[in-house]
């Protein structure tokens, strides 16, 4: 089961947020299984009875039913997929009226299911704790920020904290509980002095002061660099610029 783990997570998160519902594809399935959905190869079914939850594998991934995981669509044998080859026409009765025979559906063909443009939200608020409950409540999604990203996350399940990332340059909003915009979000790493220069990291951060200065961190050395005279670090294109044109840190002073 806690293979699968990582099948849920790309359901609250990559197409956060999107209402619990009760799916078709779970008739006689058991709780907390996946199985292919009807729509698509790409996509799978968390059943949990009302709490059912639909997701997506990667791109160029199909939902193997067999294992229950994302794998690469060449070895994937999908349903959605297979062409019936044609069949013999049926004899002309010798009657000269022309009798149509409707032709009868595979029992494993699924129903067909109307398109909707409608998008169900998630009226379940998520809860950002500091850290991770050892049992669930399935009336809450929980959610940790991350000490050393900006961008990354937790989510937890039945005691245990999975990383997340958000994509596109956004923030994780602690206040929200959602990926956003860096300009919305009050993460407190944008800090220079929250800075931590870990071994694993080659990073650049602004100097608190001086518009004129931003540290450079390499493998868990952090070194005071300078820009050319007349130059200053710029916060957003993380180089320096021309001093007049450079958005310096807050308050830092430019030389």
């Amino acid at each position: 089961m806690f293979k699968n783990l990582i099948y849920l997570c790309l359901v609250l998160l990559s197409s956060w947020p999107i209402n619990a519902d009760h799916f078709d594809e779970c008739d006689g399935a058991e709780d907390e299984t996946f199985v292919q959905s009807w729509e698509s190869c790409q996509s799978y079914v968390y059943c949990q009875g009302e709490d059912s939850l639909k997701g997506d594998c990667g791109d160029g991934e199909y939902f193997d039913a067999e294992t229950g995981e994302c794998d690469v669509a060449a070895n994937v044998q999908c349903f959605l997929d297979e062409v019936d080859e044609p069949t013999e026409p049926e004899p002309e009765p010798e009657e000269e009226e022309e009798v149509i025979i409707p032709a009868t559906p595979k029992p494993t063909d699924p129903p067909i299911l109307e398109p909707t443009n409608e998008v169900d939200i998630l009226n379940i608020a998520p809860v950002v704790k500091p850290n991770c409950p050892f049992s669930d409540d399935p009336s809450q999604v929980i959610l940790m920020a991350s000490n050393e990203s900006c961008t990354n996350y937790y989510l937890c399940y039945h005691g245990h904290a999975m990383e997340m990332h958000c994509t596109n340059q956004l923030y994780f909003n602690s206040l929200t509980g959602q990926c956003d915009y860096p300009e919305k979000v009050q993460c407190a790493l944008e800090d220079p002095r929250s800075h931590k220069c870990l071994p694993h990291m080659t990073e650049f951060f602004p100097h608190p002061d001086n518009c004129n200065y931003f540290y450079y961190c390499i493998k868990g050395f952090l070194t005071l660099q300078q820009c050319p005279f007349y130059y200053g670090w710029d916060i957003e294109r993380r180089s320096c610029v021309q001093i007049s044109v450079a958005k310096c840190y807050g308050n830092s002073r430019r030389l």
